[in-house]
């Protein structure tokens, strides 16, 4: 199957190939950020989804940060349990339109494989166009032969943000008060503010009903804060998760010096050593 252009594709795109042969389509679920409550699952999914919990299959369980990239054996192995092959064409959604289904997005591409997209509008779009779900989601039929192979640019630590602050732009997904220090944190222990000289841009500003603006409307939002094609961008946010929507929308406009900071504030925030900025 030939991959398309965009990082996205459409509810009515979805419903018209879901019997392609390589297609694996993954529902993406995520736990309250304040409570760590596990997300209820919805009512229905589309037709043949493979539900992930990709907090407790898909990230390091021994980093103390809660979204932290594994490393490619562990990818590697939890991938293929989910069924997926080296050829197989990924769609991820999620229950909110966009939200966590970007980070998997991101983590997919990190370990080499491009043939993943996101279905703009998740599940809310798909219900919203009268397509069919089902009752239950689907089992894996097999385990897979998924390859990872790390490309390291993909994210970056905090040593290299700290080395290289001068050289980067650092986007900062989270709320503007937030950002500021004038909202608290969702999470305990985390100091309030941002990193010295990042900008922000809320991830929800690249957002309108749960599906992702336009090009020209998200080329208005970098370019308003002095963000271009010659940026080198890092995005961040809270854990690593909105971060990846920051980098969807840049990857749409044909930015590709991008990385994603992976222990975004959640790592940032709590190290006292390291400079924080306020207002």
């Amino acid at each position: 199957m030939a991959r398309l252009s965009s990082n996205l594709v459409s509810a009515e795109w979805l419903e018209a190939h879901l019997d392609g042969r390589n297609i694996i389509v993954l529902f993406i679920t995520m736990a309250d950020i304040a409570t760590g409550q596990p997300e209820t699952l919805p009512a229905g999914f589309i037709p043949g989804s493979v539900v992930v919990d990709f907090e407790k299959v898909l990230c390091d369980k021994k980093s103390p940060f809660v979204h932290t990239m594994p490393n490619e054996a562990t990818f590697q192995r939890e991938v293929r349990k989910l069924g997926i092959d080296k050829n197989s064409h990924i769609i991820v959604y999620d229950s909110k339109g966009l939200f966590c289904a970007p980070r998997v997005w991101w983590m997919f591409k990190a370990m080499g494989h491009d043939n993943i997209q996101i279905l703009d509008g998740g599940l809310p779009g798909w219900i919203k166009q009268g397509y069919a779900i089902n009752e239950k989601s689907l089992a894996p039929f097999h385990v897979g032969n998924f390859e990872a192979l790390a490309k390291p640019r993909f994210f970056v630590s905090t040593r290299a943000i700290l080395k290289h602050l001068k050289a980067i732009t650092v986007l900062d997904a989270r709320s503007e008060g937030r950002f500021k220090g004038s909202a608290p944190e969702p999470r305990a222990g985390l100091r309030s503010g941002h990193i010295p000289s990042s900008i922000n841009l809320p991830f929800t500003l690249c957002l309108k009903d749960g599906h992702l603006k336009n090009v020209t409307e998200l080329h208005d939002l970098f370019a308003q804060r002095g963000i271009n094609e010659d940026s080198y961008i890092v995005t961040s946010c809270g854990s690593g998760v909105t971060a990846c929507i920051l980098a969807l929308a840049a990857s749409e406009l044909g930015y590709y010096k991008l990385s994603v900071y992976d222990g975004s504030w959640s790592e940032w925030g709590a190290d006292a050593k390291l400079p924080v900025a306020l207002g």
